[in-house]
């Protein structure tokens, strides 16, 4: 089910699947208008450092202190994976062929 609009043709063509994964770092086509678009780039970047930050402290915790920072680890990769969701996304160029 389409709810999300291309940000060439502004029709809504992608779905929440499409937009999750534009999170990470796909490149979507619009059935409508042929346009491709992905999710910002400078926020996926953001929001990776934050993924790394995630597991990085939370794995370091659990390995010195408790397994049940393991539960927080995966607790804050959901919630990065739902922030993904949102992320805006970009129009892109045509690709060069040739």
């Amino acid at each position: 089910m389409a709810s999300i609009p291309c940000p060439h043709c502004q029709q809504k063509t992608f779905s929440w699947w499409d937009k999750y994964r534009a999170g990470k770092w796909a490149i979507l086509h619009c059935p409508q208008c042929g346009g491709r678009a992905c999710a910002q780039p400078a926020l996926i970047a953001v929001l990776y450092f934050l993924y790394v930050w995630d597991v990085m402290l939370f794995g370091f915790l659990a390995y010195l202190d408790s397994p049940w920072y393991l539960a927080g680890m995966a607790i804050g990769w959901l919630i990065l994976d739902y922030f993904s969701l949102y992320l805006p996304l970009a129009p892109m160029r045509k690709a060069k062929h040739g």
